[in-house]
């Protein structure tokens, strides 16, 4: 059986501010969270406003709920300049709030060039933190487990992993994936994974409890418990949008409260059937 050690709350998973993202993932009694800094779809972490101050209100709002941040979801294009200077905000709020991860997409497989070197003065940038940089399988430059293995070849450092994200990879294959088969793969770079289900319903993908949508977790833990045996992970199941299968558009959802935390209870009792967690 999988065992993931340590299990996270991604506060993306709650619509609305931080503080009530925070709020419930004491209320299921999760210790790490990773904090939501995702350009244009969950911005609970601003880049603009990071400094010293703005960490320490942060760190302060954890520490009344005895939480504590091991990761930060810092996604954007990182080939484009304007992106990537706020992802190196991001990068220093993670570093300055003590993140052991800063989860990103990459960008545009064309411009793979300025990846590689802006991802370079990232490195460099996240070393006095102690701070790893995790690509997320995004469908850009990296993508599932098979095609992003000679991406990590390229990058050779110890200090830039794989955040493996079944719900992306299925997103942006429209449903027409196969995980046995993506991770029979090299596993050599896979570090952490994010658990978040979708679904194909009525000409969108919609993200789903996890265990009640298409993506095959029973499948994907059995594969990782006997390939693995042990794996850092964070429940992440955003609820405020759909996409269109057509063009990858965004929709808005809406959930109530009580939807959320319904959706969240399911999701930890599939997870808790199928896997060991540390919490």
């Amino acid at each position: 059986m999988l065992h993931l050690s340590p299990f996270w709350f991604c506060t993306n998973t709650v619509p609305g501010g931080l503080c009530t993202a925070l709020d419930a993932a004491a209320d299921f009694g999760f210790k790490y969270v990773e904090l939501s800094a995702i350009d244009g779809v969950s911005e609970q972490i601003v880049a603009e406003k990071v400094c010293d101050e703005y960490v320490a209100d942060v760190k302060n709002e954890l520490e009344k709920r005895g939480l504590s941040c091991i990761a930060v979801s810092g996604h954007c294009d990182i080939t484009e300049d304007s992106s990537f200077s706020r992802f190196l905000k991001k990068l220093e709020f993670a570093g300055k709030i003590g993140a052991k991860y800063l989860n990103t997409r990459c960008g545009l497989k064309a411009r793979y060039s300025e990846f590689r070197q802006n991802l370079s003065a990232a490195v460099k940038a996240a070393r006095p933190y102690d701070l790893q940089i995790n690509l997320e399988s995004y469908g850009d430059i990296v993508g599932g487990l098979r095609e992003s293995y000679d991406v990590f070849e390229d990058i050779g450092n110890d200090n830039v992993r794989y955040n493996y994200d079944p719900g992306n990879i299925f997103r942006f294959a429209r449903g027409d994936v196969s995980f046995a088969h993506d991770l029979a793969g090299d596993m050599k770079y896979l570090d952490t994974l994010h658990i978040k289900d979708a679904a194909v319903r009525d000409g969108y993908i919609i993200h789903t409890a996890v265990g009640y949508g298409d993506v095959r977790f029973e499948e994907i833990f059995d594969i990782l418990g006997a390939r693995l045996g042990t794996i850092g992970a964070g429940l992440e199941m955003p609820q405020t949008f759909k996409v269109r299968l057509s063009d990858f558009s965004r929709v808005d959802e809406y959930p109530t409260p009580a939807q959320t935390y319904e959706n969240i209870a399911k999701s930890l009792d599939f997870i808790r059937a199928h896997c060991l967690i540390d919490m």
